[in-house]
């Protein structure tokens, strides 16, 4: 049996669309055996089709021909909020079925068949990798500067919002306007996630590439991005397709952010803070 674990992670920090993300100390943890035939439990639970297909095509990716694998899933990433769930479980059984058949687990060489898998390369670079990172348009994974006194803060709502129907509303048009404000945002999000200033930080907010049109599927996801930037975040954001909202907060403005989001969804979601996850695919082969 083969143990691998892979970090929840925040998609785009708001101009980064498909470019940019954050892995959290959240973790999805797999144990992988050959079996039979294919089995997903989930929670000590049999899992979904859905997800047994997702599983399957991850080690198939990860392993063309291996298999099949009884897989076990646990960990404490909420699922479908945003949070990277589907990547961290990609990246995870990917890693498990690779060390299982004597395949390198090179965190490079494993973000790249999860990424072939989930579609878009964000997620999934920092659930392999950690850390704060940035991806190329030609799956090209680099780290993001970002300055120690940044904390997380996660607005987790309960309604669930699918990254298929969050990707339905994108459109497939873009004003050249809309680009060039959105560059200019991205510019300002990078150096002042490098250098802590809050002014820079400032400049980056009000996506319109994707935050804009997705804001009518959560209303309540907008309305968290201002209150935790009245509280006092340096930056608040759409984590990934939504409705869950990251914030990086400061040591003296956590707590404040924390009340916020605790005041402004009353009972209908959970606040999370967890530490950025800077080690990304951990397998255990003993």
């Amino acid at each position: 049996m083969i143990r691998a674990s892979a970090p929840a992670s925040s998609a785009n920090l708001g101009p980064g669309f498909d470019v940019l993300a954050l892995a959290l100390d959240l973790r999805c943890h797999v144990e992988v055996a050959p079996a039979a035939a294919w089995a997903l439990r989930s929670g000590g639970e049999p899992a979904d089709d859905d997800a047994l297909t997702l599983v399957r095509a991850a080690a198939e990716a990860a392993a063309p021909g291996a298999g099949p694998f009884a897989v076990d899933v646990g960990g404490n990433i909420p699922v479908a909020r945003g949070l990277g769930s589907s990547a961290a479980l990609i990246v995870a059984v990917a890693g498990a079925v690779r060390a299982s058949v004597g395949r390198s687990t090179d965190t490079v060489e494993v973000g790249e068949v999860a990424a072939s898998v989930e579609g878009h390369p964000d997620n999934v670079a920092a659930a392999a990798h950690g850390g704060a990172v940035m991806v190329s348009p030609t799956g090209t994974v680099r780290p993001v500067a970002l300055h120690p006194s940044f904390v997380p803060v996660v607005a987790v709502p309960d309604e669930r919002l699918s990254t298929r129907s969050a990707r339905n509303a994108l459109g497939s048009t873009v004003e050249l306007q809309v680009v060039v404000r959105t560059a200019a945002r991205l510019a300002f999000l990078l150096e002042g996630l490098r250098s802590g200033d809050p002014d820079l930080l400032a400049e980056a907010a009000g996506d319109e590439l994707h935050e804009a049109r997705r804001s009518r599927l959560s209303p309540l996801t907008g309305a968290l991005i201002e209150v935790a930037r009245d509280a006092g975040a340096a930056h608040a954001a759409w984590s990934g397709a939504g409705p869950s909202v990251l914030a990086l907060a400061t040591a003296d403005t956590r707590a404040a952010v924390a009340h916020a989001f605790e005041h402004r969804m009353a009972g209908t979601g959970v606040v999370l803070q967890p530490d950025i996850a800077t080690t990304g695919l951990v397998v255990e082969t003993g």
